[in-house]
């Protein structure tokens, strides 16, 4: 997808919107609540937000230095990876800190979830590391498809309670709706530390939603049918290097049929998470949703 020339008007989302003028999803929210977003509106909750000549078109603050919005479109790859070092450091000390590496061009950082809105590459390399960032498996998406990172930050102990992001995460909903349940007191437990959201967990391993006293029954946490699940075999990826060895290291879950595989090209939008203390068996997986192709890549006989 190229940015248009002309000036025809399309509507874009945040995660676009935000791409384009090279800067974070928040910062974008920020402009968006000070009316600094020429033509921005509000369907329901979601943010259209018109461009011209492929862009948005930014009304200039009142104070502060002049801000270059419209930098260069980014042209090279964009790099997704585990960081080995600081989930080691997190299984050694029980940390919850952000191990999703996300490179963008001359943008990088560290999250706990990421969502890639198009189509990206799960690639394998046992013999030559990615020189962007020396891992032997990462994703690779080209220069127009936008990333979205997240944190999930949690005061107190992470194993009992969550904070906004994941519980909106946990629950199926918008981070929004978690913000609009608490402030209507029909999330049991929760209770702010330190100026954050704690919401604890039930049995269940899910937030206890109060049902509302009029509207329609909330339908939370109902699973997502047909979800396709990728993880990494970090075990045999040691292995391999320790062999000199070639054997899959990466399991395509989906309908209940398990795929091993050297690497995935993945056809649409998915989402990379790391919940170090609520992952189960596997604490960083990818998910890709229903309708979404996904194809298993192999090394060729000879490699």
């Amino acid at each position: 997808m190229k940015i248009p020339n002309s000036s025809a008007t399309v509507s874009l989302g945040v995660a676009e919107a935000a791409h384009r003028l090279g800067i974070s999803a928040v910062r974008l929210r920020i402009l968006l609540g000070q009316g600094r977003i020429e033509g921005a509106r509000k369907q329901g909750r979601q943010w259209q937000i018109p461009t011209s000549r492929g862009r948005p078109t930014i009304i200039p603050g009142k104070r502060g230095p002049k801000v270059n919005w419209y930098i260069g479109q980014r042209t090279q790859k964009g790099f997704i990876h585990a960081n080995q070092q600081v989930l080691g450091r997190n299984r050694k000390d029980g940390g919850s800190r952000p191990a999703i590496g996300v490179k963008l061009g001359k943008q990088s950082q560290y999250c706990h979830r990421a969502d890639i809105t198009g189509p990206s590459r799960l690639v394998y390399s046992p013999t030559k590391p990615a020189l962007i960032c020396g891992a032997r498996l990462w994703m690779e998406l080209d220069p127009e498809v936008p990333v979205v990172g997240s944190k999930f930050q949690t005061p107190g102990n992470p194993e009992q309670a969550v904070g906004v992001q994941e519980a909106a995460y946990l629950l199926g909903v918008c981070p929004q709706r978690v913000r609009q349940l608490l402030g209507q007191g029909r999330i049991a437990g929760a209770s702010k530390v330190a100026g954050r959201w704690r919401i604890p967990l039930g049995a269940s391993g899910l937030p206890h939603i109060f049902p509302g006293t009029r509207g329609p029954q909330g339908t939370w946490c109902r699973p997502p049918s047909g979800k396709t699940i990728i993880l990494i075999n970090s075990k045999q990826i040691r292995a391999n290097i320790a062999s000199n060895s070639p054997l899959p290291v990466i399991d395509i879950i989906c309908d209940g049929t398990v795929h091993h595989c050297h690497g995935v090209a993945i056809r649409g939008p998915s989402r990379i998470l790391y919940r170090p203390h609520g992952g189960g068996d596997h604490s960083l997986w990818i998910e890709v949703s229903p309708g979404v192709e996904v194809v298993p890549q192999f090394f060729a006989a000879n490699g």
